[in-house]
């Protein structure tokens, strides 16, 4: 089945079919809206924030970050201090967060033991049988988490359920946006609850960018062997940044005609500008997503089926030789759809300059290939007026909190006299 809808994308009728799909769709210009269930607040879960940004703030009051932390409910201490520091800074919109609450299966973390985990690292490393694995899946699954390394984990259980964490976050975000009717923000941040963004040196660095453009940054950017794949993704706890212009592109709905899904219907959509390029990215099948794939999903609408069909506790239930099953790192999954799907323009990088699955930003240049460069030294010890951190104390977080604070109201002071 993969394979006959693999062919018929790639054949010469494609390109006429979509032609005459988009000008009928357009023709009707039905307006794409996803009917979504209120977000609800749960107890232990730091509320979803929001708040105007006034003219008396240092920076420009149309400028604007949102922010979704990927957090834990064993440890809101440091997701309620992040919000205090966040919120305190005028060009942050909201602050959303996700925790076990927000999973797709949010007693994960609770029902699935070790021995869950142990089978889920043997699936994911074993390749041998597998049909069509393209080199790529084949070198990440290699890489997947060892039982040795899993071992070593305090809480390995709750660190393979927060694995599709970041995705359930992003559903919630999204929610938001389509209940409350607000716009994509300027720029959108995820990473994790022990992370730390200087927003005034944000500011100043991408507030006379085009947030239109395409545009995914990794606070330190993973690289992987080059001659053994060109593929990069962000290091979670570092965050990514997404431009209005990406953050667009993921939720629109695609279009593939003549591809047999479901009842084989194309719903009346407008349809995303670019997919021509995702319906033939769908058709090489490169890590067995296409299987989640209906018509009218949005590129999210598939990343989330990606990430959370296959729920850890059913492992023993995976088809090995069906392309069945979860075998990814939350980080790998951000890597190969930005790559791979084209969310963000390609990379002014002479490493990359052949290679077109290269599309994410690394913030100023921070790296880790052989060795940490720029950010990504910056665990733990970070000096003080740091871009980004990970893993600071709560207390030099707050520190930094103070100098943010400080500069606004001596703009504000000043702009007042």
């Amino acid at each position: 089945m993969r394979l006959a809808v693999a062919a018929v994308i790639q054949s010469k009728w494609f390109h006429i079919v979509l032609t005459l799909t988009y000008a009928t769709i357009f023709v009707y210009q039905v307006i794409y809206s996803s009917t979504q269930s209120i977000i609800i607040t749960h107890h232990n879960n730091v509320q979803p924030t929001y708040k105007s940004i006034t003219s008396s703030s240092s920076s420009s009051p149309s400028f604007s970050v949102d922010i979704l932390s990927v957090a834990s409910i064993n440890r809101t201490d440091l997701l309620k201090v992040q919000e205090t520091i966040f919120k305190s800074h005028p060009i942050v919109r909201n602050f959303f967060n996700a925790t076990e609450i927000d999973d797709y299966d949010p007693t994960c973390y609770k029902d699935i033991t070790f021995d869950h985990v142990y089978k889920v690292s043997s699936f994911c490393r074993r390749r041998r049988n597998v049909p069509r694995l393209s080199r790529q899946f084949s070198v990440m699954r290699n890489m997947y988490a060892r039982h040795q390394w899993l071992s070593t984990k305090p809480n390995p259980t709750g660190w393979l359920c927060a694995i599709q964490r970041p995705y359930s976050g992003l559903k919630k975000v999204y929610q938001h946006y389509q209940v409350m009717k607000q716009s994509y923000p300027d720029y959108f941040i995820i990473f994790d609850d022990d992370s730390y963004y200087n927003m005034d040196t944000f500011y100043k660095q991408h507030s006379n960018i085009n947030s239109t453009r395409l545009s995914v940054t990794a606070g330190c950017l993973v690289r992987q062997p080059i001659h053994l794949i060109n593929f990069t993704f962000p290091f979670g706890g570092f965050g990514a940044v997404f431009s209005k212009g990406s953050m667009e592109y993921l939720f629109t709905p695609i279009i593939c005609p003549l591809m047999i899904i479901g009842n084989g219907t194309i719903p009346m959509l407008v349809p995303h500008t670019n997919s021509e390029a995702i319906c033939h990215q769908l058709s090489q099948d490169l890590f067995f997503e296409l299987q989640y794939f209906q018509q009218g999903d949005s590129l999210f609408d598939l990343i989330y089926k990606y990430v959370n069909v296959e729920r850890y506790r059913d492992v023993d239930l995976w088809n090995a030789n069906g392309g069945g099953g979860f075998c990814m790192h939350s980080d790998w999954v951000m890597g190969y759809f930005i790559n791979y799907y084209n969310v963000s323009e390609h990379v002014v990088d002479p490493y990359y300059k052949h290679t077109a699955e290269a599309r994410i930003e690394s913030y100023q240049g921070s790296e880790i290939y052989a060795h940490p460069s720029g950010m990504c030294k910056n665990e733990r010890n970070c000096p003080i007026g740091s871009d980004i951190c990970h893993k600071p104390s709560i207390d030099w977080m707050l520190n930094e909190a103070k100098n943010w604070k400080m500069k606004i109201n001596d703009t504000t002071d000043h702009q007042s006299r």
